[in-house]
């Protein structure tokens, strides 16, 4: 036990000062080995295979590639003037409104809060500049839509979720799906309270031109569409619907908006690529260390040193909840998924919550932590797309974040607002 300590406080600490996460793992796990019998070294590609060797995880560069074709075919300034032209872009503050609602569509393609910055972002900032926003607002309904991205399906992160603990794909896509809605509502119901602080300009459009944004918008709209049906009436797996996205996005850039080249294909390959490998190397050292954890017994000795702090659930619950949160702050979601959810889960499971509802918490926990200070990585991100201070950014994005925390304790304490649509869908 001294040893997985000593082993542990390495891998905190290499992290804090800035190592990559899949080499701070490893490293640490050699470690450890090295202390306790260095005989077990050759169990390390044994496992680091053993973490990889899943058909559910095989969806994840293939939802990747395929998001990376629709952002190079310009699919976030088409989704951005199909929502402009509804009737949520004649509202008062109406470019709040459609940051909102487009960050959610987005993220059902892109799957990543930070995707969505880089996809949405420079479109979203610049249109809202030009109708006289306040920037700070801007970065921060920038931002927050963001982390709309991870709940709404098809979510990568649900998929690596999935995956990791064995759990239906379905389920845990479908068990975010209320709670991303529930935050985009929220952030909207925020803009209608304050609509008299914000600019009224509607953009004009001739009728063919709103013709062709409708059809562009509808048809962006259709790839995650076919992976939730696909995936519901099981006509195809997550990863054949990946598979499938993949081809949509295909015949989509060259047939409909004529726009994608083969250098395009070429870039979006490396880029899914270079995500996918550094992904996989964190999934598959991070099986190793879950191995030490197995060996050293330590999801049972927690359970009984937190069952000794408190035997309720809720007071559990929110224990963990304050952990992923401030884990989300420092931690790219995939690899906090990775290393802390095989420790954490069987305790609350073994507590009586359920497995597909402790994944949600989890996922939104974490993307919370990406808007929250100090550090939240999206706040520094969109304050470089934007132009913007930090400090000023943080200061608009303060409501936004309360709100995120209060979505966390409603959905903790009600279980049925993420497991209601798993259920009648038959997954659970």
């Amino acid at each position: 036990m001294l040893e997985f300590g000593i082993a542990t406080v390495l891998l905190i600490g290499t992290i804090l000062i800035g190592f990559p996460i899949a080499f701070s793992i490893g490293i640490t796990t050699v470690i450890y080995i090295l202390m306790t019998n260095p005989a077990n070294i050759s169990a390390i590609p044994i496992r680091m295979f053993s973490g990889i060797n899943s058909f559910t995880l095989m969806a994840l560069p293939l939802f990747m590639l395929a998001a990376e074709i629709m952002i190079r075919t310009g699919i976030s300034s088409k989704l951005f003037d199909f929502v402009r032209i509804t009737r949520f872009g004649k509202k008062r503050g109406g470019l709040a409104y459609v940051n909102i609602l487009v960050s959610t569509i987005f993220g059902s393609i892109s799957g990543a809060a930070l995707s969505d910055i880089a996809g949405l972002g420079a479109v979203e900032l610049q249109a809202m500049d030009e109708d006289g926003y306040d920037k700070g607002f801007s970065c921060a309904v920038t931002a927050a839509s963001s982390i709309q991205s991870p709940l709404i399906p098809p979510s990568n992160v649900a998929i690596l979720y999935a995956g990791t603990m064995a759990l239906s794909v379905g389920a845990v896509l479908y068990a975010g799906l209320i709670p991303g809605l529930l935050l985009a509502f929220g952030e909207m119901a925020y803009v209608k309270l304050n609509s008299k602080k914000f600019p009224m300009h509607e953009k004009e459009y001739t009728k063919e031109e709103k013709k062709d944004i409708r059809k562009r918008g509808l048809i962006a709209m259709g790839m995650p569409l076919i992976i939730l049906i696909g995936i519901t009436a099981g006509i195809v797996t997550p990863t054949e619907a990946a598979a499938v996205a993949v081809l949509y996005a295909l015949i989509v850039g060259i047939f409909v908006f004529h726009n994608l080249t083969l250098e395009m294909v070429i870039s979006s390959l490396k880029a899914a690529g270079k995500t996918t490998a550094n992904l996989f190397i964190i999934t598959s050292l991070s099986a190793v260390f879950a191995w030490a954890i197995g060996v050293e017994n330590i999801p049972a000795q927690l359970t009984a040193f937190m069952m000794s702090v408190t035997e309720s659930k809720y007071v559990m619950l929110l224990i963990i909840n304050l952990i992923f949160l401030i884990v989300g702050m420092w931690m790219e979601t995939s690899a906090a998924i990775l290393l802390f959810v095989p420790i954490l889960a069987p305790m609350v499971t073994t507590m009586g919550v359920h497995p597909v509802h402790f994944a949600v918490i989890v996922i939104l926990n974490l993307t919370v932590g990406l808007i929250t200070p100090p550090v939240g990585v999206v706040l520094y991100a969109v304050a470089n797309v934007g132009k913007e201070k930090f400090e000023t950014v943080v200061k608009s994005t303060m409501p936004f974040i309360l709100m995120g925390f209060a979505l966390v304790l409603l959905l903790t304490y009600v279980p049925e607002f993420c497991l209601f649509l798993p259920r009648i869908m038959g997954f659970l």
